[in-house]
């Protein structure tokens, strides 16, 4: 017989503890979509059988009163640890609403911050190479960070751009 792992559960965690927090039924959950969608249908969300479909998320961002960006995030980590799951490779430390996750290198982290700094990663990725430098060296020294070589660069590289910086300042 073939072990399979269980569903991960984040998204229809959360949203069965805001709805019943909320003191909702799934009924009345339900019905505040357009158009409704049958208790059956919320249940499912809530035992990780049914994938939340992207049209639903801002209605239940509403619904529950949640910032888009949690149930974002929370989508994305219920992903990683299923895709990691078909790839035959250990779960993905992630981290959880109610502590860290099991693991050396696990981190737990806000949502909020979460958003923010993936919206920083996502604007370092798009800067040219001297914005990034840039950046590197006041978290450097505003962070108190070991200097570090740029991630794709070789040393050399790496000794030109901190020429650069030493003679433009």
């Amino acid at each position: 017989m073939v072990d399979t792992p269980k569903r991960p559960k984040l998204v229809g965690n959360f949203i069965r503890q805001r709805r019943e927090a909320m003191g909702l039924s799934q009924r009345a959950l339900g019905l505040l979509f357009t158009p409704p969608v049958t208790t059956q249908f919320i249940s499912n969300l809530e035992r990780g059988v049914t994938p939340l479909p992207p049209n639903h998320v801002p209605t239940l961002t509403q619904a529950l009163q949640v910032n888009e960006g949690e149930l974002m995030a929370l989508l994305e980590r219920e992903y990683a640890i299923k895709l990691s799951g078909r790839l035959g490779k250990e779960s993905v430390a992630t981290p959880s609403l109610n502590g860290p996750a099991a693991g050396p290198a696990s981190l737990t982290v806000s949502p909020a911050d979460y958003t923010f700094m993936k919206g920083v990663y996502d604007a370092y990725r798009l800067a040219d190479r001297k914005t990034r430098q840039a950046f590197t060296t006041v978290c450097e020294s505003i962070l108190n960070l070991p200097k570090s070589i740029p991630a794709g660069e070789s040393s050399e590289e790496a000794e030109e751009l901190e020429a650069v910086a030493e003679k433009q300042s």
